[in-house]
């Protein structure tokens, strides 16, 4: 991926600025150098300034619904808005709702914000807030959103500024779906006339796009007639597409970039001892996995995956490809940081490679070839894919490894090509309601791994029904006891995951709870430029 010195988007005219669709070749758009500067606030935050962002990944789909990771909700969060938001302490408060809660148990009521528009110009009604949710919960569209929205029955607009959803039972969660990366709003004029979303952006957000150069960057500017008095601070966003963990921390070590997203374990502890740099992190979210396609022979058999998961050394893992950033998952998949039984699990999947032959013995899988696929895009996933063969090859499994690029890897996990994967997540949002992701029957992991537990799914659909705390937390250590007795996935390292910027960069916060959002770049600025 090409590396661009900040001179080549500032020499030249903003001509171009008007373009909002992807460029499939040639020069970025140049810049006004004028764009660069960085003026002092009147007893406030500067104003002014580019900020170039190196980022792990380049994102081809920009659809607002949809998610091919957390470097593409860097993009689209800048552009389109939601609800609601998680704010820098990762509490949800309004985005484009002035007003929103439980007008009683069964109806969640939003009042629109006033003199909201697109980038178009065009106002925002309610009657785009209920055709963009209408789009998501729509099959179709295959939304990220989508399972998150499974018990709404109905979205209305009874008025120009207020928009009710009508669920079929109690749903404790369904703030943490509308304040989803993926939960944007958008324009039904804009798409109804044949927008390609994929590569068009037209939001409300607080940021304009310009362009994508596939491979080179991808260009925002500051949108004049944001709804949020004095938002953003900045005058663009440049991401740099930097897939390889070296050249990323690279660029911003020597000022290339202002700020990177995957800081990779091996470079924490020297941009954590820079007194120019700092780290924003949190190991609550970010987890390890390797997950089994349990409709494939031998996978089927759950005495063939809780050997594979006791074949893991957790602890060598950790040490091994995260330099002991973060922690060794031999229990619960929820943090106990919102999930308070979390820790009354600890230890119950064990390293125990002589116990691991003894049930791949009595399964009649002595010697058994296990054919993983993992993603070389993000170290990551890729470092501890290879930090557990060791222990796996301990335990008599001959291991065959493939590492795919993203979109590729993705595709071979969709369509179930490997019957065993290793990768690396996190919850939607931080509440154990979140475990429908992973091992609920209509979860978007679960489809991965052909699971369905009808014991898990009563439980589940109980614990977002169930409102009083003591009760929720016996529902979810039930459910996660469930999942460590049926091992559809076993988990291997929660990792310390974050972002690193120069400390010229302010207002920047990377959220303790509640979800990994982008949306504090809305309000970031900069003191001064490198």
């Amino acid at each position: 991926m090409a590396v661009i010195s900040r001179r080549t988007f500032l020499a030249g005219s903003a001509a171009a600025l008007g373009t909002t669709t992807l460029a499939a070749c040639g020069n970025p758009t140049t810049l006004p150098e004028s764009m660069q500067v960085v003026r002092a606030g009147s007893g406030g935050p500067s104003r002014g300034g580019i900020l170039y962002f190196g980022l792990s990944t380049d994102p081809a789909n920009l659809d607002p619904h949809l998610s091919t990771g957390s470097a593409s909700d860097y993009l689209r969060q800048l552009a389109y808005n939601g609800l609601v938001q998680y704010n820098g302490a990762g509490e949800i408060v309004g985005d484009l709702a002035a007003e929103f809660g439980w007008a009683d148990e069964l109806t969640y009521k939003v009042k629109l914000r006033s003199g909201v528009t697109f980038h178009d110009g065009s106002p925002m009604t309610a009657e785009d807030v209920v055709f963009s949710f209408r789009r998501m919960m729509d099959k179709e569209t295959a939304a990220a959103s989508g399972p998150l929205l499974t018990q709404v029955t109905s979205v209305e607009a009874p008025d120009a500024t207020t928009v009710t959803f009508t669920l079929k039972q109690p749903d404790v969660a369904f703030p943490f779906a509308l304040a989803a990366p993926t939960s944007n709003v958008v324009s039904k004029k804009w798409i109804e006339a044949g927008a390609n979303t994929k590569t068009q952006v037209m939001g409300t957000g607080p940021f304009r796009f310009v362009e994508r150069i596939p491979g080179v960057s991808t260009t925002f500017v500051r949108f004049e007639h944001y709804f949020e008095s004095g938002l953003p601070y900045l005058n663009g966003i440049v991401f740099q597409p930097m897939s390889d963990d070296y050249a990323r921390v690279m660029a911003l070590r020597t000022a290339t970039v202002d700020m990177i997203d995957y800081v990779p374990a091996t470079h924490v502890g020297v941009i954590s001892e820079n007194p120019r740099l700092r780290f924003a992190s949190d190991k609550t979210f970010g987890f390890g996995f390797v997950g089994f396609v349990t409709s494939k022979r031998p996978f089927d058999d759950v005495r063939v995956r809780k050997a594979i998961a006791m074949s893991i050394n957790r602890r060598s893992v950790l040490d091994t490809a995260l330099l002991g950033h973060g922690r060794p998952m031999d229990g619960a998949l929820m943090s106990e940081t919102f999930a308070p039984y979390a820790r009354g699990l600890d230890g119950t999947m064990p390293y125990d490679p002589e116990q691991a032959r003894f049930l791949l013995k009595q399964a009649g899988q002595e010697g058994l070839t296990l054919p993983v696929v993992t993603t070389s895009s993000y170290s990551v996933i890729a470092r501890p894919a290879q930090a557990m063969l060791p222990g796996l090859r301990a335990a008599g499994l001959n291991v065959n490894l493939t590492q795919q690029e993203w979109l590729t890897f993705r595709a071979s996990v969709t369509d179930k090509v490997f019957p065993v994967h290793s990768w690396g997540t996190a919850p939607k949002f931080g509440d154990p309601a979140s475990l429908g992701d992973f091992i609920g029957s209509t979860g978007t992991f679960a489809k991965y791994l052909d699971f369905a537990d009808d014991k898990i799914d009563e439980l589940l659909a109980q614990g977002r029904k169930t409102s009083e705390q003591s009760l929720r937390d016996e529902i979810y250590l039930d459910i996660e006891k469930r999942a460590l007795e049926l091992v559809p996935m076993t988990y291997t390292v929660r990792r310390e995951q974050g972002e690193a910027h120069y400390t010229y960069v302010k207002g920047y916060e990377h959220p303790p709870k509640g979800a990994w959002t982008a949306t504090a770049l809305r309000r970031t600025w900069m003191e001064k430029t490198a």
